[in-house]
């Protein structure tokens, strides 16, 4: 990919606004509609979570199971592309509380990887991986793809990233090399304790009563060569706060949100580093 930094997901990463499943508070999460959204108002990135459908096509889904978000019933790699495609994608959204739902019935799929590819045009993509079949399928696509160079793989298990991991060009920590990290960390070892080849961290920024995400942590995987990306921040109090402390970007259901943030910090004088 022409055009894209050797540093594109590391410290001082360029990508400050990042689409969290596209833009999921003003479409329906990981459908085209929701990336279209965030592309237009000015994400530097989009985030997506993947599943592999049951005749191996990488499909753009959250849950393993269809209700929450689609008029189907049950798992989704037990479906071809096909049954999948018959499903209602935009069918649960709403922003009212259920009183309407602006996209049920306007023929919004759930998409292939392909297709969000497609329409993100040159972004950069962070991808979720969702399951251990999705992350046989996301390796094996990545060792054919001219796209790997703008792809980040992660996800929450090493046995459903690490067939992803091994082919990308791009890497978040597992869950386990992050919780190793921040606990070490915190008792002052951080020293004894580095995640190996990762260029990224995609964090909230509490766990629980845990606090991760703070001046002194963003310090130190800036120093380890760490770029500390967070989620899911939709409040445009936590935004400023959290770009004072230097995080290199955000991921928001609100995209727009965010590069409304940016933009007045930089009329005000101020880089948010």
């Amino acid at each position: 990919m022409s055009g894209l930094r050797d540093d594109i997901f590391g410290p001082d990463s360029p990508l400050r606004v990042i689409g969290h499943r596209g833009a999921a508070a003003f479409a329906p999460e990981n459908t085209l509609p929701s990336f279209e959204h965030a592309v237009r108002v000015g994400a530097d990135a989009v985030e997506l979570d993947l599943h592999r459908s049951a005749d191996g096509q990488l499909v753009v889904i959250h849950d393993a199971t269809l209700p929450r978000t689609t008029d189907g019933i049950g798992s989704v790699e037990e479906r071809t592309l096909e049954e999948l495609r018959a499903f209602d994608a935009g069918h649960r959204f709403t922003t009212d509380g259920g009183k309407t739902y602006p996209y049920r019935g306007q023929g919004i799929g759930i998409p292939t990887l392909e297709e969000v590819l497609e329409t993100v045009g040159d972004l950069p993509v962070v991808a979720e991986i969702k399951s251990v079949a999705a992350g046989h399928a996301m390796g094996e696509w990545l060792r054919n793809s001219e796209d790997r160079e703008r792809i980040l793989v992660g996800g929450f298990s090493r046995a459903e990233v690490e067939p992803a991991g091994r082919e990308a060009r791009w890497r978040c920590a597992y869950q386990d090399e992050l919780r190793g990290y921040v606990l070490f960390g915190k008792v002052g070892l951080g020293g004894f304790f580095s995640p190996e080849k990762v260029d990224a961290a995609m964090i909230p920024e509490k766990y629980r009563l845990i606090r991760i995400v703070s001046p002194s942590f963003v310090r130190r995987a800036h120093d380890d060569g760490i770029g500390v990306f967070v989620w899911t921040v939709n409040r445009a109090d936590d935004m400023r706060r959290l770009l004072d402390w230097g995080v290199d970007g955000l991921v928001s259901d609100a995209p727009g949100r965010v590069r409304r943030v940016l933009d007045e910090r930089e009329l005000a004088g101020g880089s948010g580093r």
